[in-house]
């Protein structure tokens, strides 16, 4: 009788061990923890961005909420990604825009087609971008004289800026370039826009995720 009592004992301790409910006395059979409110919800550990890669040795799936870039952010085995989807504005030259792990700038000197690096770490990056800019300023009316080119690479890009084309030159309003890249490191695919302003405060910058 006593052994009979202990295996019960035993095995409804491992019963409980299995699953856990919080606000339910009934988890989900497919859940080891399922946590049920109508009026509160589950809360993730919050920190900076700083904060969020000096995390030693993140496994994959682990999660925080971004307190910097304001959104949920899972680490995919080798790099942190975020749930945001798409950031865009209009920027000073040299203000850098960023989503997951791809930023990009328009520098206030020299070349100004789009400069891209990575947050951190090195990245795998390929893809094609068409570009149309102005030989002179646009005008109230009238036609522009301007260029096209289309440029296909796939280069190593770390937290340094460098130029996706060289050649590229938007130094009137008006010029467009959009890139189609893919971070072949982390595979995700993005869509890079941008629209060279009036003047050197009022650039359009855009990133789109697409993958």
């Amino acid at each position: 009788m006593r052994a009979f009592f202990f295996n019960l004992l035993f095995w409804g301790c491992g019963s409980v061990l299995a699953q856990t409910g919080i606000g339910t006395n009934t988890p989900h059979t497919s859940s080891q923890i399922e946590v049920s409110s109508t009026n509160k919800g589950l809360l993730v550990p919050r920190m900076t961005h700083s904060e969020m890669n000096s995390i030693s040795n993140p496994v994959a799936g682990l999660q925080v909420y971004n307190t910097t870039k304001s959104s949920l952010y899972s680490y995919n085995g080798s790099a942190w990604i975020g749930e945001k989807k798409y950031v865009g504005k209009f920027v000073s030259a040299g203000t850098s825009i960023s989503l997951d792990n791809i930023q990009i700038r328009i520098p206030t000197s020299g070349n100004t087609a789009i400069h891209i690096a990575t947050v951190s770490g090195s990245a795998t990056i390929s893809g094609s971008s068409f570009n149309v800019w102005n030989n002179y300023t646009i005008s109230s009316s009238g036609a522009t004289g301007s260029n096209e080119s289309f440029t296909i690479q796939s280069t190593v890009f770390n937290s340094t800026f460098k130029a996706w084309q060289s050649g590229a030159s938007f130094i009137k309003a008006g010029g467009l370039q959009v890139i189609y890249l893919m971070d072949e490191s982390n595979s995700r695919a993005y869509k890079l826009t941008f629209i060279h302003g009036a003047s050197s405060s009022n650039h359009y910058l855009e990133i789109e995720q697409l993958l």
